[in-house]
């Protein structure tokens, strides 16, 4: 009968170490996702707290070269193959701050922009 006993204990203490390390490898998880979410705050709140001055295009800007709109364009779309959501974002924010630059320059009516 102790052989039984022995057993079960055994299964038992074994569970008990994987679900102690199932549980420390959620832990670092959620500590991993806390920090990504944290940076993910701390580089919006940079972004949103810069001077109207770093936002706009200098006066005499001539707006992006043709070479890095498409490179942009490319690299975005390689992100969406890709599939990593975070770099298509990040793309996606800079060819936002290009296109305004290139609205900047052309201006709506060049653009085909009906602006009432």
């Amino acid at each position: 009968m102790m052989v039984g006993g022995t057993n079960a204990v055994d299964r038992a203490l074994e569970a008990a170490r994987e679900l102690r390390a199932v549980a420390e490898e959620t832990r670092r998880t959620i500590r991993a996702s806390r920090d990504l979410v944290q940076r993910s705050r701390d580089q919006t709140l940079a972004l949103t707290t810069l001077p109207e001055s770093e936002m706009s295009p200098p006066a005499d800007d001539n707006g992006p070269s043709n070479d890095l709109v498409r490179s942009l364009i490319r690299a975005y779309e390689l992100a969406e193959d890709d599939g990593d959501a975070r770099t298509r974002t990040l793309l996606g924010g800079v060819l936002h701050h290009v296109g305004c630059r290139i609205a900047a320059v052309v201006g709506p009516k060049a653009a085909h922009v009906v602006m009432h």
